[in-house]
């Protein structure tokens, strides 16, 4: 499973319950379709099925109040603010889903930056400044025989990222929130 969707919204927006727009497709829809599809991928007849989901070396440095993530209907972010959160939310993410999967599951749970691609979403947010999209390959690398080699809940191609990444208070205080505003929780993996 590859969550590569992902905004950066020039203009901020709401999503229909009242989030950021950015919080919730980069964060929160990869955390409830994840737990979907968690019994499909559980299934893979891969020996080394992989959960993948794209951070970005532009993640925050720390994690701002978690409450402030899930403000619905509070005052817009910038989006520059709004898309490094999110992406430490992502990382975020992958780190604690690979601590409650553990030994348990053969499921490698990894996280990275794609490069500084010229994507839609680049050339809107910081212009044409990275490589032509058909030279980005991380995402390849870690879905292939890279991959199979990394430690799950481990990131990759973007530098050392944020101190919030591996703080167990933070990771727990994050998924708690997440699962209490998707109405999705992860308890029940057996």
């Amino acid at each position: 499973l590859i969550n590569n969707a992902g905004v950066f919204d020039p203009t901020p927006s709401k999503s229909v319950q009242g989030y950021d727009m950015t919080w919730a497709v980069n964060v929160m829809s990869p955390f409830l379709l994840t737990r979907r599809l968690l019994p499909l991928v559980r299934k893979s007849s891969d020996p080394c099925p992989r959960i993948i989901t794209t951070s970005s070396i532009s993640q925050s440095y720390s994690l701002p109040p978690v409450a402030n993530l899930f403000e619905q209907n509070g005052p817009p972010k910038s989006a520059h603010g709004a898309y490094s959160d999110s992406k430490l939310g992502d990382r975020m993410f992958t780190v604690q889903l690979a601590k409650i999967l553990g030994k348990k599951d053969s499921i490698k749970c990894l996280t990275m930056d794609p490069g500084t691609v010229n994507t839609k979403m680049l050339l809107a947010g910081w212009g044409a400044c990275g490589i032509n999209v058909s030279k980005a390959d991380n995402t390849y690398d870690l879905a292939t025989k890279y991959g199979e080699k990394q430690i799950s809940g481990t990131y990759h191609f973007g530098g050392g990222g944020s101190r919030d990444a591996t703080s167990e208070v933070k990771l727990e205080e994050l998924w708690e929130k997440l699962e209490e505003h998707t109405g999705c929780t992860y308890k029940d993996i057996n």
